[in-house]
């Protein structure tokens, strides 16, 4: 598979604020500072889509 663009579109409370279904959505779980935000920066390779902590256990 390869992604030709990504972008954020929003966060949502409640699952009744979440867009319509109308697009591939895929699920990152796993504790904090595990590396998602940098799974999803290098899947996509657009630095800066997911906002990474300056350090290792660092909370923002």
């Amino acid at each position: 598979m390869q992604i030709i663009s990504a972008s954020y579109i929003k966060s949502s409370a409640n699952y009744t604020q979440c867009p319509p279904p109308d697009k591939a959505e895929y699920a990152f779980i796993g504790r904090s500072n595990v590396g998602k935000s940098s799974l999803i920066n290098m899947l996509c390779n657009i630095k800066g889509l997911a906002k990474i902590s300056a350090a290792p256990a660092k909370r923002n």
